[in-house]
């Protein structure tokens, strides 16, 4: 009975979404024609050079000041991934002692998040920071960069075992190990049927914001390309990046119906 009602209802949902349908193409239409309309004259109108001359001016900014940026990105992250990592230990463990049905763990996973992209951030600003340094042939700085990558680095890794060997103490069935290779693994394998199942819906709605992400961000670089002289490169990585996304899940979604 309920299984048929819950399909009835879909259905109902279906047909009002078939019905929103060509509003929504119109309306999408509208929107295109209106950023056509407005970017057409400030691309070929008197606006094109100060546009130009502005998106450079802050690229050179950037690629000047890459250095500092770099030091003092990472140096902030590591600094918010420690004030994050102390106070959620804290809500965790004292969750633990009080015997909540449901520990405090958020704070500990936003610790978690915060480590990773401190780590991911560091590496890509590096990129920049290292290009002045070689042409500035700057002693001093290359010292600096080299300290704040051996500090911030191995210092999120710590701080992500610390993270994950306190997080077993609420949950002794959890396996793994951050030094090991195959930690993600392992501990993939020790989550029970909830967590997975909660972890595959993150993964698809991450999939699928970044996969918006990627093409909208395509979209504004060809843009872009027609005021500034930029790589078309550039455009077709992140193309490559979005395909690959595309294929990689539809492999794995066969295989995987295959499998059962």
């Amino acid at each position: 009975m309920f299984k048929f009602y819950d399909k009835a209802k879909n259905k109902e949902k279906n047909k009002e979404k078939k019905k929103k349908g060509p509003v929504w193409l119109l309306l999408y239409m509208c929107i295109g024609a209106l950023i056509g309309g407005i970017l057409g004259p400030l691309v070929y109108g008197n606006y094109y050079e100060v546009i130009g001359d502005s998106i450079i001016e802050i690229g050179n900014l950037i690629e000047k000041y890459a250095f500092e940026i770099y030091t003092f990105a990472s140096i902030s992250l590591f600094i918010v991934s420690i004030v994050l990592t102390i106070i959620g230990r804290k809500k965790f463990l004292e969750s633990i002692a009080r015997g909540d049905e449901v520990y405090n763990e958020g704070l500990m996973s936003i610790a978690v998040g915060s480590t990773g992209i401190t780590t991911m951030v560091s590496f890509i600003l590096l990129i920049p920071a290292a290009k002045i340094i070689f042409i500035t042939h700057n002693k001093s700085q290359s010292l600096v960069a080299l300290i704040v990558l051996l500090i911030v680095v191995p210092g999120c890794i710590i701080l992500q075992n610390r993270l994950v060997e306190d997080m077993k103490k609420g949950y002794p069935e959890r396996h793994g190990d951050v030094y090991d290779i195959n930690f993600n693994k392992d501990m993939i394998n020790s989550f029970d049927e909830r967590e997975k199942s909660n972890m595959h819906e993150a993964a698809f709605k991450s999939y699928t914001i970044t996969s918006k992400f990627i093409f909208g961000l395509t979209i504004v670089l060809l843009f872009i390309s027609l005021i500034v002289n930029i790589s078309i490169g550039l455009v077709f990585s992140l193309l490559a990046i979005m395909a690959t996304m595309n294929i990689t899940y539809i492999y794995y979604c066969i295989k995987l119906e295959k499998a059962k």
